[in-house]
């Protein structure tokens, strides 16, 4: 049989005109064993070989490949050169060139696929049996998330996870927010483009599709990888396509995404589509999955051209991100941005000090992490914290508290004029093991959540997790 390579190289200047393109080439098995071996660390800490392993358990995450990291040094070199193509074994390394010939301008990285031919002419496609990778040793590296910086470092790991795609077998994409677009970009994350790509070679992880979440208006809810936005400086992207098949809203189509922003922020949502002129929505809803109508917000043209985008200060809450079209029947793809951030990188819900000299927490989240500890409000000897939800409609719900650390009890009350009403339940060990549930049906109110323990003194972390029991 005839062997065949293949030179996949990052250009950091071409862009393509459609989504994820898929050569002809993959690994039979479904599976790739690296030699992840590279020297030294990164700038701000981390070592490279971990940065590369992260990047190769991203891609295994979402698809059915396998990428099985060796930890020792393969010179990713070995009988690579003119007429040669790679000793069948995969290293990765920086090197000042492409195994002795020049990077040229603008590219980071390379990565260097070979394999045998699937029929005599070589004609098609090759199974890989090797996929040497190479980052330019001429550029100043590093490893950081969120957007890019302006000092000139290139990023070491989005950069990795872009030729793991090409050593799996993917082409560039056009998808803007796209891993696996031409270029280097704010993007540091696999896409749905990416994911996408991946799966129709490979076939999808079944463990990591998209969580799909149950509401109270019976539509289609997806928590996207990333659903959590924290931090000073954060960036996350998503690529979809609207169809006659998704939600329906005023005879448009509707992709609804759910986001939970942990910090008060300045966003910038951008909505682009090169197929229908995009409509967006932005809406803050509570707990039990009630729209806060002064946290709603929507556009259609502010972005460039016909898109639309959203760019304000926002409170830390649980958002809906509701992509859809500014005419009825509008169908295509689509690709949204969203940039985040805040002076304040500590969770930052807004909390108050209660008449009875107790700080409560106003949380609009569906799940929340807390501790108990000295600092708390004391209460029979008990450490307490308490978190106020509100309830606009007859809502049936189910709150966990969970907790490794101290024996869980659970309080829930409703408040009057600003005072404590009714203890309407009390539960110590409902949940698995000392763990506590509360499972009710709420008239429309206002709530304390108390967090407390079974015994005095107990402290550690918690979490809460407030689910709507549907009919």
């Amino acid at each position: 049989m005839r062997i065949s390579a293949l030179l996949l190289i990052t250009l950091l200047s071409i862009n393509s005109s459609h989504a994820f393109e898929v050569s002809e080439n993959f690994w039979e098995n479904g599976q790739a064993v690296f030699h992840v071996g590279i020297s030294g660390s990164s700038p701000t800490g981390g070592t490279w070989n971990d940065a590369f392993k992260r990047s190769m358990s991203a891609w295994s995450d979402v698809s059915s490949f396998e990428f099985v990291a060796v930890d020792d040094y393969l010179d990713p070199c070995i009988d690579r050169g003119e007429g040669l193509f790679g000793d069948g074994s995969t290293g990765i390394d920086f090197s000042a060139s492409v195994c002795g010939s020049e990077f040229g301008a603008n590219i980071l990285a390379v990565t260097l696929s070979a394999g045998i031919c699937q029929n005599l002419q070589c004609t098609g496609g090759f199974l890989i049996t090797d996929g040497d990778i190479l980052f330019n040793s001429s550029e100043a590296w590093d490893v950081y998330s969120g957007s890019l910086r302006f000092d000139g470092d290139s990023e070491f790991e989005r950069v990795a996870l872009h030729e793991l795609g090409h050593a799996l077998g993917l082409n560039h994409s056009s998808a803007n927010s796209a891993i696996m677009r031409a270029f280097v970009s704010d993007t540091d994350s696999l896409q749905s483009d990416d994911i996408a790509g991946i799966a129709s070679i490979y076939g999808e992880n079944e463990m990591a599709q998209e969580i799909t979440l149950a509401n109270i208006y019976g539509v289609t809810l997806v928590a996207p990888d990333n659903a959590t936005i924290s931090g000073s400086n954060s960036s996350n992207n998503l690529s979809g396509t609207l169809s006659s098949s998704d939600n329906q809203l005023d005879g448009k189509s509707l992709d609804l995404y759910q986001y939970t922003f942990e910090n008060d922020s300045l966003i910038d949502i951008q909505l682009d589509s090169q197929s229908f002129d995009p409509f967006l929505y932005l809406v803050r809803v509570s707990a039990t999955q009630s729209a806060l109508p002064s946290f709603t917000f929507t556009d259609d043209n502010s972005g460039s051209g016909n898109n639309a985008r959203i760019n304000r200060s926002i409170q830390a809450g649980t958002y809906w991100l509701g992509v859809s079209s500014a005419s009825n029947a509008a169908q295509g793809s689509y690709d949204v941005s969203i940039i985040s951030n805040t002076s304040n990188p500590s969770t930052s819900f807004e909390t108050f000090t209660s008449v009875y000299g107790v700080d409560v927490l106003i949380n609009p989240n569906p799940d929340i992490s807390g501790s108990l500890g000295s600092t708390d409000f004391i209460f029979n000897n008990r450490f307490l914290d308490l978190v106020q939800i509100e309830v606009t409609a007859a809502s049936t719900v189910r709150i966990d508290l969970n907790s490794s650390a101290f024996d869980a009890s659970l309080l829930l009350v409703d408040i009057v004029s600003n005072e404590v009403g009714n203890l309407a339940l009390q539960n110590d060990n409902n949940g698995s093991g000392t763990n506590s549930r509360l499972e009710t049906t709420l008239s429309p109110g206002t709530y304390w959540l108390g967090v407390t323990s079974f015994s005095s003194g107990e402290s550690g972390s918690y979490d809460i997790a407030i689910t709507l029991v549907l009919p």
